[in-house]
């Protein structure tokens, strides 16, 4: 079974983040979602990864793409993901945006262990993690 939700990253590009500019380069993308049935999730979320030529992780970070209930329309969006910490990765580095599944939120709370839901995310890539991409 496929879920109805496709999520694709259209753009991207390294710059200084308009916000923290002082902090050195982040990754800005730009994404789009396309559904083909009625999403019974209010939240999704997905992991972003900004990866080198040998898809080895820079940085990754969460963002949600769809927030709602029922069909969405094709949606666009954009987001930024760093800049790193001072002593972080070299994000001019970046060779690719990834996007990985992450959380699917029925009730807002999916994932937190107290609600006894059986979930657990997915544990996010962190820098020097090589992704398998084939």
């Amino acid at each position: 079974m496929t879920y109805p939700l496709t999520v694709e990253v259209t753009d991207w590009g390294t710059g200084r983040h308009p916000q923290v500019p002082e902090r050195g380069r982040a990754v800005h993308f730009s994404y789009r979602t396309t559904a083909t049935a009625h999403l019974p999730e209010t939240r999704v979320q997905v992991a972003v990864c900004a990866v080198d030529s040998a898809d080895v992780v820079l940085l990754c970070d969460t963002v949600d793409v769809y927030e709602g209930v029922g069909v969405p329309p094709v949606e666009t969006g954009d987001s930024w993901i760093g800049p790193g910490a001072e002593q972080g990765p070299d994000l001019s580095e970046t060779a690719r945006v990834v996007l990985l599944p992450d959380q699917l939120l029925g009730d807002g709370r999916a994932g937190d262990p107290k609600d006894h839901d059986g979930y657990v995310p997915p544990r996010l890539p962190t820098p020097g993690d090589r992704l398998s991409t084939t």
